[in-house]
C-alpha cells in the first residue's frame, strides 16, 4: 500500500515542528531530528549492498525493505566553492566504483552488440557530417552556424576517424579477455547530488545499477565538460581507482563521437548549438592528442 506523508510521520513516531518541500524530497523535523523522506521509492537494498562494501558515503537509511518510501537522516549541506564540489563528486564515484567492483564473465554476444552500435553511431555521424560538408560546399551564404560548423568540420572527422580506428583496436583485443570491470554506478551525475557535512553524502540512488563504472565518468563530463578538463577529471579519479586501457579506450571511444546536431528554424539556438559541440570536442581532442604522443 503505498503510504501518504502523514501515515508515513505517524508510523515512524515523529512528532513534526517544521516541514517543507524541495523538489520531490520532504523535509520534516522534529525537536531531535530533521528527515528526508522520497516517496514511491524504496533503495534499501543498494544501502545495504553498500554498507556490505564498506562504503559509507550516503545518508543513514531509516526505511525498511517493504516501505515504498526512502527515509533517510537530513544532511545540513555546507557551501563550498563548485569546482571543490565536483571534485569531491568525482572522488566518492572513484571510491564507489573501487568499493564494488568486481570481475564478470565476458558475454562475447553482448560485446558483438556494442560493437556493432558503436560503429553504427560512427557510421551515421560520418554520413551525417560529410553529407553536410557538401551541401555547405553549394551554398552562397553560410548562416553562422553553418559557418562555424564548417570552419570546424576537420574536428569532427578527426575525432570520428579515431573513434572508428580505436573501436576496431578495442574490438579486437577485448575478445582475447576472459571478464570485464562492473561496479555500482551512481548513474545520476549532478553536483547537488553530494552533500557535504561532517562526511560527503551521495544521495538520490534511484538510476543506480550494475555496469562499467566509465559510464558514470562520461555522463559526469558530458554535463561538466565547461568546468575541467578531461586529464583533469581522470587525474581526480585514478588517483582512487585506476582504469584499464581498454575500458579507457572505450570511455574515449563514447566521448568522441560528435553528436548530430539537429538544426531548426532558430539560428541563435543552432548556433549554440554548434558552439557547444565544438567547444566539447576539442576538449576530447586535446586529451586524444597527448594520449597518442
Amino acid at each position: 500500500m503505498n503510504k501518504n506523508v502523514y501515515e508515513i510521520i505517524k508510523e515512524k513516531e515523529i512528532h513534526p515542528n517544521f516541514y517543507a518541500k524541495s523538489g520531490n524530497v520532504y523535509i520534516i523535523g522534529d525537536k531531535k531530528e530533521k528527515y528526508a523522506l522520497k516517496l514511491k521509492t524504496n533503495n534499501y537494498d543498494i544501502y545495504k549492498y553498500l554498507i556490505s562494501r564498506d562504503f559509507v558515503h550516503f545518508p543513514e537509511n531509516l526505511s525498511n525493505k517493504i516501505d515504498n518510501y526512502d527515509l533517510s537522516k537530513f544532511i545540513l549541506d555546507q557551501d563550498i566553492p563548485e569546482e571543490e564540489r565536483l571534485h569531491d563528486y568525482i572522488e566518492i564515484l572513484a571510491i564507489l566504483h573501487h568499493k564494488t567492483g568486481y570481475k564478470r564473465q565476458i558475454d562475447l554476444d553482448e560485446i558483438k552488440k556494442d560493437y556493432e552500435k558503436m560503429d553504427n553511431e560512427i557510421k551515421d555521424a560520418s554520413k551525417y557530417y560529410y553529407d553536410f560538408n557538401e551541401m555547405a560546399d553549394k551554398e552562397t551564404f553560410f548562416s553562422p552556424s553553418h559557418y562555424l560548423l564548417v570552419r570546424n568540420i576537420s574536428l569532427f572527422y578527426n575525432l570520428l576517424n579515431y573513434a572508428k580506428k580505436t573501436l576496431d583496436s578495442w574490438y579486437i583485443n577485448i575478445l582475447k579477455e576472459k571478464s570485464i570491470d562492473v561496479s555500482l554506478i551512481h548513474n545520476n551525475p549532478n553536483i547537488n547530488h553530494l552533500l557535504v557535512s561532517n562526511n560527503r553524502y551521495l544521495i538520490s540512488w534511484d538510476k543506480s545499477c550494475f555496469d562499467n563504472p566509465i559510464n558514470d565518468i562520461e555522463k559526469f563530463f558530458r554535463k561538466y565538460y565547461n568546468t575541467f578538463s578531461l586529464e583533469m577529471v581522470l587525474d581526480w579519479y585514478t588517483h582512487i581507482n585506476k582504469i584499464n586501457k581498454l575500458n579507457l579506450d572505450l570511455l574515449l571511444i563514447h566521448l568522441a563521437i560528435p553528436k548530430i546536431i539537429s538544426f531548426s528554424s532558430n539560428e541563435y539556438e543552432n548556433t549554440k548549438l554548434v558552439s557547444e559541440e565544438i567547444t566539447f570536442l576539442k576538449k576530447i581532442h586535446e586529451y586524444v592528442v597527448k594520449r597518442v604522443k
